[in-house]
């Protein structure tokens, strides 16, 4: 097969460089079917990357405006991407198509009825009315966006969870093929990465660094869990337009020893050892389509402190490797960590749990439920 893959970001590397879940989906999906077919990504193109590139055999084409990355905004270098990708997309010899995030959808859109080719779309989350409210004003572009999807019929829409496929359903997007495929992790990966524990307890969070992630309630815990456990560490690991006022938090809370920002981390292997070396993983977002960090804090056998939300609660099955707390709880968040932290039985419990339902999720299989899929689709449109 010939597979086109839109995604307004992607590696530049096999070393992973990446900032969020739709991007590390483009990028295993690419690298495991590139084994048996023809696979090209047509990404964004940011400063120092080059425009025609192979990665591990996935060409990737390079587009627009050079810019920085950037999850809001820069609408002239982000439109000109769209307008540059479908320019290119038309001339090649896909046998299918497949958007991976909102950015992409028209590209695949225009480009799949150019060709006369089957079109597909990976939604990782539905925020049809919520765009401003998630990420400001500039979310209008967004909600634009969205509603174009929305107004499109896809021969098929895979949802990153049956939550997120659910939602989909309920706000009418059209397609008569919504089905779930889970994102995955790279099992070997992890388990083959041997590090050392950090001398003294340890919280890690993987995430970029925007209002609905509620970072600000995470640093608010720590200050919880600092008067019983006083030198608790907190690594923040990513990057976003809430980091000035994150790193402001931490100095109103007098955290500065107890709170470390290390931005974007470019090696992906060195992001897996600072999650190894912690003792406990945090998500206390209140907006998920999937919850993918959990997956991967599993993968790195570390427990899990989680908001109780519906994907969260899905992918993890109610919570098995980890903890769940209520969202935007700062003390039941304290709390589920401190419970972590001391009780070495329920630590040993959920680690024990959390290893063997991480199985389920191996990137292989997934990437495998994508080519059966993307088979079946190009032989009913050569049939048609």
């Amino acid at each position: 097969m010939k597979i086109g893959i839109i995604s307004e970001y992607f590696p530049k590397s096999k070393n992973l460089e990446i900032r969020g879940g739709a991007e590390a989906r483009a990028f295993h999906i690419a690298k495991i079917l590139v084994k048996n077919n023809e696979v090209t990504v047509i990404t964004s193109r940011e400063d120092g990357r080059k425009i025609n590139d192979e990665i591990l055999g996935i060409k990737v084409f390079r587009v627009g405006k050079s810019r920085k990355y950037t999850q809001a905004g820069s609408f002239i270098e982000r439109f000109t991407f769209i307008k540059d990708a479908i320019k290119i997309g038309k001339k090649q010899d896909f046998d299918i198509i497949e958007g991976t995030n909102f950015l992409s959808y028209p590209v695949a859109w225009k480009v799949g009825e150019y060709l006369a080719i089957p079109k597909v779309i990976t939604y990782h989350d539905v925020w049809i009315g919520k765009w401003i409210k998630n990420i400001g004003i500039t979310g209008i572009f967004g909600e634009i966006l969205e509603r174009y999807t929305r107004s499109k019929k896809w021969n098929t829409i895979i949802a990153n969870s049956n939550y997120t496929q659910e939602t989909l359903r309920a706000f009418g997007f059209m397609s008569d093929n919504i089905i779930t495929i889970h994102n995955g992790v790279d099992l070997e990966k992890y388990r083959n990465i041997k590090v050392e524990k950090f001398e003294e307890p340890t919280i890690c969070t993987i995430s970029r660094l925007v209002k609905y992630k509620k970072i600000d309630d995470l640093i608010k815990a720590v200050s919880i869990i600092q008067k019983d456990i006083s030198n608790i560490k907190l690594k923040i690991i990513g990057t976003g337009p809430e980091e000035v006022n994150l790193k402001k938090l931490v100095n109103k809370l007098n955290l500065r020893a107890n709170v470390e920002f290390f931005g974007f981390i470019e090696n992906h292997d060195d992001v897996i050892r600072q999650l190894k070396a912690s003792d406990v993983f945090a998500l206390p977002s209140i907006v998920e389509g999937f919850g993918m960090v959990v997956i991967e804090a599993m993968a790195a056998g570390i427990p899990y402190v989680a908001s109780d939300i519906p994907p969260i609660r899905e992918v993890t099955s109610k919570g098995i490797g980890g903890l769940l707390f209520e969202p935007t709880n700062c003390e039941d968040l304290a709390l589920k960590v401190k419970m972590l932290l001391k009780d070495e039985s329920l630590r040993a419990k959920v680690v024990k749990d959390g290893n063997k339902h991480v199985e389920n999720y191996e990137w292989t299989k997934m990437a495998r439920e994508v080519e059966k899929l993307y088979d079946k689709l190009i032989n009913q449109e050569v049939l048609e």
